[in-house]
């Protein structure tokens, strides 16, 4: 008769299974998934990094949300994430001693890759088009949006701007005053508003790619 051992497992970090001599025995891991209402509640809002360089941190912010719930994004690296087309390294950085990403598409492209948490689905949801609302309304999860707004360096045909945040089912976080802006905004009617000026914002419809992890 074989005997079966169960250990429940935290969704991130190590786990030690001691092994036995007993033959044919089993180990069932019970591998708890991070929620979404953690991801929420433990979302940073502002600037967490320090640098003013960094302008758009919605990538900081959603790094260092996965920071405190024991996600370390070790994996975010050159040797297993490839850099953006068109800039010549990662856009990495560390705070406290842990990676973070500094664009929006690496972070996707991690997330994609490595899936590092339990709760990620293997794959997101491609919602892209003009209805992209409409298929994630009363859903959760994490969201990314890519080509909607002008990088500098980006052509009238080419846009490269992308944002990536955390939808509760009916509209982003709220990480800053232009960010309250531009939700009441759209809440609205407004799609888009003043978007060539620091405090306007661009048509998230308008993105040449929309992608979904719904997160539980």
């Amino acid at each position: 008769m074989s005997e079966i051992t169960r250990h429940n497992v935290p969704a991130t970090g190590r786990f030690k299974v001691r092994t036995t001599r007993l033959p044919n025995s089993q180990v069932c891991l019970n591998v708890e998934p991070i929620t979404f209402r953690e991801l929420w509640k433990n979302y940073v809002g502002g600037s967490p990094h320090l640098n003013q360089n960094y302008k758009n941190q919605c990538a900081i912010r959603l790094s260092v949300t996965l920071h405190r719930v024991g996600v370390s994004m070790k994996s975010f690296s050159q040797k297993y994430v490839p850099k953006m087309p068109g800039k010549k390294t990662l856009g990495r950085d560390l705070l406290d001693g842990k990676p973070v990403a500094l664009r929006a598409y690496e972070m996707a492209t991690w997330l994609k890759q490595e899936r590092p948490f339990c709760g990620l689905p293997a794959e997101p949801r491609n919602i892209t088009g003009e209805n992209w609302e409409a298929k994630v309304r009363g859903r959760t999860g994490i969201i990314y949006f890519y080509g909607y707004w002008r990088q500098d360096g980006d052509s009238d045909g080419t846009l490269t701007g992308g944002h990536i945040d955390l939808w509760n089912g009916a509209r982003l976080t709220i990480s800053s005053i232009s960010g309250a802006f531009s939700t009441l905004g759209r809440w609205a009617g407004y799609p888009s508003m003043l978007s060539d000026r620091s405090f306007g914002y661009s048509n998230l419809a308008d993105s040449s790619e929309i992608l979904f992890w719904e997160v539980k």
